[in-house]
Formats: C-alpha cells, sequence, structure tokens
C-alpha cells in the first residue's frame, strides 16, 4: 500500500487529537505495527515504516509519552545542568550530548542557572521530580546534597568537564597537561615573563584548574609570574579588551600573555592593537579552547584545542550504557592539543 498521499483528505478524526488506532487505520498497518515504528523502526521495512511515519505526520500524531513512561518505566530523558551557558564553549558540548542521546531516542532537558546557582540541589530535584532516567552535571565539585539525591533516586549520572571523582564517572581533559603544553611552547621561543588573563575563578572549578596548571608549568620552566601580570576577569570580549587595558596600565614587563580562553584572547588582541603593540613582535600571545573564530583573528590565535565536543559525546554513550545496564565503557581523559599560529613569536630581544 502507498504511502498515504499529500493532497488526500486528511480524515475527521484529525480534528481532535489522533490516537495511534487513527494512525493505524490511515497507513493500512495494526496499532502494533505502528508502535514499532515509532519506537522500534529498526524492526520494520523501510517501506512500512515509511508508510506509518507518513500517516503519523499527516494526522499530527503524538505519543503519549506518560504513557509510555509508566508502562516502560522510563521517561526517555535525560537532564543537564550546566551552569553559565552564554559566552563560553558549553553549547557545543552540550549540542553533541544531545545528539548522542538522541541516537537512542532520549531527549535532554537542559538547566542553564546563572553560575551562582550551579550547585543549588533544587535545580536537580526538579529534574528527578520530572522523571529523568539519567543526570549529567557540570564539574566533579558537586555539593554532597547532589550526589545523596541522585543515590536515592537511583539515577545514573556523569560528570562533565571533569578529571576525576571518587563519586562516579567523569568524562574530561588534563588541565594540567594543556597547561604545560601553551607554557612549553612560550618557554621554546624565549620568553621569560609571562602574563596572565583568568576568567572569574570565584566558584569556578575550570578556571581554578586552569590558573593552577599554568602556573605550576610557569614555575617548572623557571619562568617569572608577577602577582601584577595576573588580571582576574569574566569570560567576554569586552572583558578581555578591558583586562588587557589594565594590565598594560600596571606597565609590567611581560613578553607573553596566556588567556583562559579565546574569548578573553580575542578582546587582548583588539585592545593591544588599539595600543600600538604588534603582536607577536613586542608581546605573544596564547590560548585555550581553539573556538571557531580563533584562526581569523589578527594575528590568528595559537590556542589549546579542547576536546569539547568530544566531552559531549563521550558523555552521551557513558550514559546510554548505564541505561542499557552495560558495563560502562573505557574512559581516558581525552586529548588536548596545543594549535600554533601568528600570534606567538621569539622573545623580542
Amino acid at each position: 500500500m502507498p504511502p498515504p498521499s499529500p493532497a488526500a483528505p486528511v480524515p475527521a478524526e484529525a480534528s481532535r487529537s489522533a490516537s495511534l488506532a487513527d494512525v493505524a487505520a490511515l497507513a493500512g498497518v495494526s496499532a502494533g505495527t505502528v508502535s514499532r515504528a515509532l519506537s522500534r523502526p529498526d524492526m520494520l521495512s523501510e517501506a512500512t515504516r515509511t508508510r506509518v511515519l507518513a500517516a503519523a505526520e499527516r494526522l499530527g500524531y503524538v505519543a503519549n509519552g506518560a504513557a509510555r513512561a509508566l508502562a516502560m518505566r522510563r521517561s526517555f530523558t535525560v537532564g543537564a545542568i550546566v551552569p553559565r551557558f552564554g559566552r563560553s564553549s558549553f553549547p557545543t558540548m552540550v549540542q553533541a550530548l544531545e545528539s548522542t542521546l538522541a541516537t537512542e531516542g532520549y531527549t535532554l532537558l537542559l538547566s542553564a542557572p546563572e553560575r551562582e546557582r550551579g550547585h543549588d540541589p533544587a535545580l536537580l530535584r526538579a529534574l528527578l521530580e520530572r522523571g529523568v532516567d539519567a543526570v549529567a552535571l557540570l564539574g566533579a565539585d558537586q555539593p554532597p546534597a547532589m550526589f545523596a539525591a541522585l543515590a536515592a533516586h537511583r539515577r545514573p549520572f556523569v560528570l562533565l568537564w571533569a578529571e576525576h571523582s571518587a563519586q562516579g564517572p567523569c568524562v574530561g581533559f588534563d588541565e594540567a597537561d594543556a597547561g604545560a603544553q601553551v607554557v612549553a611552547h612560550l618557554a621554546s621561543l624565549g620568553h621569560r615573563r609571562i602574563g596572565i588573563l583568568t576568567g572569574s575563578t570565584a566558584e569556578n572549578e575550570r578556571a581554578q584548574r586552569r590558573l593552577r596548571g599554568l602556573t605550576a608549568a610557569i614555575a617548572r620552566h623557571g619562568l617569572q609570574l608577577h602577582p601584577a601580570a595576573v588580571v582576574e576577569t569574566e569570560t567576554g570580549f569586552a572583558q578581555g579588551f578591558a583586562a588587557m587595558q589594565e594590565l598594560l596600565a600596571r606597565r609590567t614587563p611581560v613578553t607573553a600573555l596566556v588567556c583562559a580562553n579565546d574569548y578573553l584572547a580575542a578582546g587582548a588582541l583588539s585592545a593591544l592593537d588599539q595600543a600600538g603593540i604588534a603582536v607577536p613582535a613586542q608581546l605573544s600571545v596564547a590560548s585555550f579552547n581553539d573556538n571557531d573564530f580563533a584562526a581569523f583573528t589578527h594575528p590568528p590565535l595559537t590556542t589549546v584545542h579542547l576536546p569539547i565536543e568530544e566531552i559531549g559525546e563521550q558523555a552521551g554513550r557513558v550514559l546510554l550504557a548505564a541505561l542499557r545496564g552495560d558495563a560502562p565503557p573505557a574512559n581516558p581523559l581525552l586529548p588536548a592539543t596545543l594549535v600554533v599560529r601568528a600570534s606567538t613569536g621569539p622573545a623580542p630581544g
């Protein structure tokens, strides 16, 4: 039987919410076949699946998720709490997580609070009340109440952008190694005096780890990091511009600047250009993330490529394995790689 023609009149039943039986009647199959086409399409031939989906689309059929969840004791939703969703790399990570979960029919419910509320147990409670089957949390530094709630509700979880935790599985990369790559590159170019533009470290586990990794690497190489050469700010182009202006006003003699992320670095490059300071002839600039725009700044930005998309994908695989009852996939730290471009060069003589 051919798929329902788009030109064919829609049955009168379409004026109300279409039922599974309505779709079955229009497609000329059983209700069970419709159910399999929507939940286990791999069990049907392509022709049957196409006919059922065409009928469902014509009728505007929406499956009764509450009934399915009750019957299967599963909502096919996963909750994620990822604070400060704006000027950051988190959207890329979350999109990869969502796409991976969707391959097995799961929908992502995202909570994106202000950073100050990122560890509020009420956010997790709201997701659990909505019946999510699993949860993704940003970072390993979570309050005990979070882990207690997950254990009480027997919900699998994964910690995003985290290196290790005794509480459960983590997906991330080695921040210390990422910082070491930047510092080793600058040291090889003869730089001895380093400045840092860091993101706000207040209640920000990732900014804290990045700053610690950089300062430790600077010390190992015997380089100089004067306290006045460290400026802390929020993430953003404007913030990077203002922070660079502040560092210049301090007149701290640095030959290289490391920015905590590409947003800060792009703002810093603009401030240096306005001040007439040539990069890299007078000051080298390096960064982290390797955002899409990093190759198109002036000059192109030397930066560490972080596995942001891969974190989301791997986290999705960890959760799907747990939901299937399978052994978790191997979960080593993901690689971070320095990408050298024109914003770094030999230290001025």
